[in-house]
Parts: structure tokens; sequence; C-alpha cells
């Protein structure tokens, strides 16, 4: 479903009790379309029970221009940093009105934290740096918000998602998706939500990251992987190898060293979002030697049919592989 241009107005509405019944409609339909969508309802909702004047709205209607144009008045002469909403391509006619009110009034409200940032990614792969300095990428129909205090830096998010953390041992870099929760002062990791919502697996490049489920925690080093089962709480960690590419749908930089195109074939379609298909079954046996870095995947695969003489042919965006098997 296409993002509504007036989708702000229409969650503004709903927040100041000023709804319609085809309006509501409208906006149920919007929530259903996505998670990211649900997220940035959540997260205005949040805002808005938050604030003095939402609770003052339970009780008389609100002038959401009027009160905005005070809010603004307000920020300017305290010098307080702006607010910046990214949502991957969305475009909001509305300018979020209603967000930057509540947002900045809980800013005020909170003399130690900064207003929720929102991140969401939906047909492609989003990549932003925090107001830290930490660096994320957000893999498709991925998202997070996320909150910084003058105590820690709170992460919730759903999908996938790769970090870079700025390092601040006075400040953790908290991560809370579903029932589990990572901890880490500065390091490279990833977790994946996405693959299957019934599992969360953190992998660690660099650094060091405590995981806890609802049952155990576990410190990871780089290198290692914790794969939690999110309807137990169960926790299972293990090594990974040098060339695992778990975060590699971020950089698109592969490492195959003596893989499988049975491992490889699965790695570029969840990167790249496309089908490949081995024609021959025997094919998902050969072994591939080889670095990628940042390549198309038209060159990817065109690189994989030459390096083991195979025939390839592209119908409707999918990718055919066909040719002899591989000498095991």
């Amino acid at each position: 479903m296409e993002y509504a241009s007036d989708i702000d107005e229409l969650i503004a509405k709903q927040l100041t009790g000023e709804m319609l019944p085809d309006e509501q409609l409208r906006l149920d339909q919007w929530l259903a379309a996505s998670e990211a969508n649900r997220l940035y309802f959540k997260q205005m909702q949040q805002l808005w029970q938050q604030s003095e004047l939402g609770r003052q709205t339970l009780s008389k209607p609100l002038d959401v221009e009027a009160a905005l144009h005070r809010t603004k008045a307000k920020i300017k002469p305290q010098s307080a940093p702006a607010k910046v909403v990214r949502m991957g391509n969305w475009r909001y006619a509305a300018a979020a009105a209603i967000l930057l009110l509540v947002s900045a009034i809980w800013f005020f409200q909170q003399d130690s934290a900064t207003p929720p940032v929102l991140l969401a990614a939906q047909e492609n792969m989003l990549r932003d740096t925090l107001s830290d300095g930490s660096v994320v990428a957000l893999n498709r129909n991925s998202s997070l918000s996320a909150t910084f205090s003058k105590q820690n830096r709170s992460i919730k998010m759903t999908g996938e998602a790769y970090f870079e953390v700025a390092p601040n041992p006075e400040k953790p870099f908290v991560i809370d998706v579903q029932e589990v929760q990572v901890t880490v002062v500065g390091t490279k990791f990833n977790i994946d939500n996405r693959s299957d919502p019934n599992w969360v697996i953190v992998s660690v490049e660099e650094g060091k990251v405590r995981v806890k489920s609802s049952r155990q925690t576990e410190y990871l080093i780089a290198g290692e992987q914790a794969r939690i089962d999110t309807r137990t709480g169960q926790l299972e960690r293990k090594q990974t190898t040098p060339s695992g590419n778990n975060s590699a749908w971020a950089s698109r930089q592969f490492v195959f060293d003596d893989v499988p195109l049975a491992e490889v074939i699965p790695a570029l379609e969840k990167t790249y979002n496309v089908k490949i298909n081995l024609i021959n079954k025997d094919l998902a046996q050969c072994r591939l030697h080889v670095r990628f870095n940042n390549e198309s995947i038209e060159r990817v695969v065109a690189l994989i049919a030459e390096t083991f003489s195979l025939e390839l042919n592209q119908v409707d965006g999918q990718y055919f592989l066909n040719g002899p098997g591989c000498e095991r």
C-alpha cells in the first residue's frame, strides 16, 4: 500500500479525538499495511500520551496548529536541537506537525533526553548515522526508534539491523527486540529477527556485547553468534566463520571461501532481493572461492556463471543457472 500524503493529519485527528468514520477506516488500512506503519503510529501515540497536552485533550478539543505555533515559539529562544524524523523515502507532506508538537513538549519535560528518532525501511535498505555518531543500517521491512539521554542510549527495533556503535563507556547502547536485550559500549554486530520472527540472531563482528533473554544472559565476542528462541527464551551460542557474511546485506561485501552454492545463493537472494534458480540441483555442491565488494547483482551472477562455465538466463527478474555439476 502506498503512503497516504495526509497520514499525519489523520493521526493528529485520531490523537485529538476529531476522527470521522471514513478517516478512521483509511487510518486502519494504513496501519494494517506494514509493521513500519504501526511502529510510527505507536511512537506518535506514546509521545502524545507522555505530553501534558495529550492528557488535557481527553477533556477538551485542541487546536493543533495554534499549539504548534506556540511550541515553535518556545523552541527558538531556547535554541533546542531540531528534531529530524527519517522514514526511508516516505514523503510526509504535512511535515508531521502533531509529532513535532508532542515531541518538542516531551523534550522540554525530559531535561535529560532527546526526542526519539524513528527510522523505517520498506522496499530498500536504509543506512543512517544517529546523533551519537553510531551508524545503523536497516534491512528491508525493518524499523527502529532511538532515544538518547544523559544516562543511556535506548533502541527498540523490529526486523534486521546492523550497528556500528560509537564507543561511550558512560552511556551503554541498549537494544530491545521482542523479549531479547542486547547491551554494548562500542562494537559492530548484526541483529536478525527478520529471517524468522521466532528467533533473534545476534552476530558480533568487533568488540563485545551482552545478550539477555528471559532465561539467560551471555557475553559474546567477535566471531561469536547467539540464537535466541523468542518463544522459550532459550539461547544457543556458537562460533561463526570469518567469512560468515552475517552483515553482508548492509555492505554488499562478501567473502566466499570454499562455500557451496547452496549457501551462496540464499545469501545473495537476501541481500539483493532477487530469485536465483539452479536448474541442475547438483550445482548446489559447487564450491565458490571469491570476494565481492559492493558489486551489482548482474555482475555477481555473471561471475558465478563464468566461474563454473554455466549458462545464465534472466526471465521476469529471476536468474537461472544451468550446467553440469561440479566434482566434489
